[in-house]
C-alpha cells in the first residue's frame, strides 16, 4: 500500500490579537484530537516562491482516511483560514 503524502498551502486571513490567541489555543486542541490515520509531519512557514503563508505537511496510508480527516480538520480551521491548495504525492 502507498503512502501518500499531503501539503496544504494555506491563507491566512487577517488576525486581531484575540483571534490570534484564540486560533492558538484551538491549534492546542487540534493537536490533542489529531487522528492516528493521517500522521502529522509538521507546519512550515513562508512557504516563499508561492503566494500562500506556509504549509502543513501530513502522511498516510489511506486516501478515505485523509478526505474524513480533512473535513474535520476544515471545519475547525475555516474561520481564519481564507484559502488552501492541497498538493498530494506518493513517496517513493
Amino acid at each position: 500500500m502507498p503512502t501518500y503524502v499531503f501539503l496544504v498551502f494555506y491563507k491566512l486571513d487577517y488576525l486581531s490579537p484575540e483571534d490570534e490567541e484564540k486560533a492558538r489555543r484551538q491549534w492546542e486542541d487540534i493537536m490533542e484530537e489529531w487522528p492516528a490515520e493521517v500522521r502529522f509531519v509538521g507546519v512550515f512557514d513562508h512557504a516563499w516562491g508561492t503566494e500562500y503563508n506556509g504549509f502543513i505537511m501530513m502522511e498516510g496510508e489511506s486516501m478515505d482516511a485523509y478526505v474524513k480527516f480533512w473535513k474535520w480538520f476544515r471545519d475547525k480551521i475555516r474561520w481564519y483560514v481564507k484559502e488552501t491548495k492541497t498538493v498530494i504525492a506518493v513517496k517513493r
